[in-house]
């Protein structure tokens, strides 16, 4: 019962969730995605000590969150951030433990999407979409994407660029995904 607490298991309940939002009538989807963006608010206000009210001033458009997210799918799989996500995930030394090789080079992947990708460079792409610099804007981005999570163009466009950069982390997207 449940899902696996890995990736695989976090695909596979996003894959569920989306053929069930496919299939359900119009006022359970909306009552799943209000849910859902309740959720991850409190994730991020208790994981970050952000106040409820900081992160309910607003809420975004699902065209707006598109273009968000196609901004951010294309910075993930740019030259730079798949070179430096390889060269990192070289670097980190075999522990002759699968699992935690797999773990390393996956805190490469999340230390990179958040530094370079979200926060990196001048303006940050947290800027440029509007959000205010630093931590503080990347948490508040986060709040309001988590809306629109499950929207399928979005779910299309972070899993090609999940794919581009899990490989160039030297980990087997497929296998990733597949444990559950």
């Amino acid at each position: 019962l449940g899902y696996a607490p890995n990736e695989g298991g976090l695909h596979h309940y996003n894959q569920h969730v989306g053929e069930f939002m496919q299939n359900t009538d119009p006022d359970t989807q909306e009552e799943l995605r209000i849910g859902t963006r309740d959720l991850w608010r409190t994730v991020l206000m208790k994981a970050f000590n952000v106040s409820g009210e900081e992160l309910l001033k607003s809420e975004m458009e699902i065209v707006e969150a598109r273009k968000v997210m196609h901004a951010v799918a294309t910075k993930m799989q740019s030259p730079d951030v798949l070179e430096k996500v390889a060269k990192l995930a070289a670097k980190t030394p075999p522990t002759g433990n699968m699992q935690m090789d797999m773990s390393m080079k996956h805190q490469v992947v999340q230390d990179t999407l958040v530094h370079d990708v979200y926060l990196g460079g001048e303006p940050s792409l947290v800027e440029e979409m509007g959000f205010e610099k630093g931590e503080k804007g990347y948490i508040s981005m986060q709040a309001l994407m988590s809306e629109h999570q499950n929207d399928p163009m979005i779910a299309q466009y972070v899993g090609a660029a999940m794919m581009q950069v899990l490989k160039s982390a030297g980990i087997d997207p497929t296998a990733a995904m597949g444990q559950q």
